[in-house]
């Protein structure tokens, strides 16, 4: 099994389609949680999540660098909900996020994971309650291990715009961790 995404990249080129199952597994985990965390309900993020794909096979071979191939990924998906927003003429993020806070849905969580998943929904709900730029750049540093200037050209800003909402974020989210935690934060 090929490690590199170039490879695969130029498998599915040639005409192996299949192997583009590969890329899927590799790169979904981290754009769903992406599109989870920018969509207001989990029929959008599937929707968006599936047009990116596909758009992602119909183009594969306008991506110039196969390293960039997440940012590639992010890009199209961001896209795609721009063109969904516009279209259902919403100006800015939804009012109200109804993100799933569970990670396995309707599987209900082992007892002895009870704790790190109310955690963990908890640690989701102080991320809805950042401002949207910091919640974007926090995701794709985090989720997609992108650099600043990487983010930066992504977003339309400055690598330092990117790091300044990235540690922005950061601190607000020790702060509210230590308020809902009676001052123990996140590690």
């Amino acid at each position: 099994m090929e490690t590199c995404d170039q490879d695969i990249i130029a498998g599915v080129l040639a005409g192996d389609r299949e192997r583009f199952g590969i890329l899927v597994k590799r790169h979904g985990g981290p754009l769903w949680s992406s599109l989870r965390l920018s969509m207001s309900n989990l029929e959008d993020a599937r929707e968006i999540f599936q047009e990116t794909w596909v758009r992602a096979l119909e183009r594969l071979d306008t991506l110039q660098d196969a390293r960039r191939l997440r940012s590639w990924l992010i890009a199209i998906a961001f896209n795609q909900i721009r063109q969904r927003r516009r279209r259902q003429g919403l100006v800015g993020p939804a009012s109200e996020r109804e993100l799933d806070s569970r990670v396995d849905e309707g599987q209900p969580e082992p007892s002895a994971g009870l704790l790190r998943a109310e955690a963990h929904g908890t640690l989701l709900e102080h991320i809805e309650r950042l401002p949207k730029r910091q919640r974007e750049v926090l995701d794709l540093r985090l989720n997609h291990e992108l650099s600043h200037s990487a983010i930066g050209e992504l977003l339309s800003i400055t690598s330092e715009a990117s790091r300044a909402n990235y540690y922005q974020a950061l601190r607000k989210l020790r702060a509210l961790s230590q308020d809902s935690n009676g001052g123990q934060h996140y590690e």
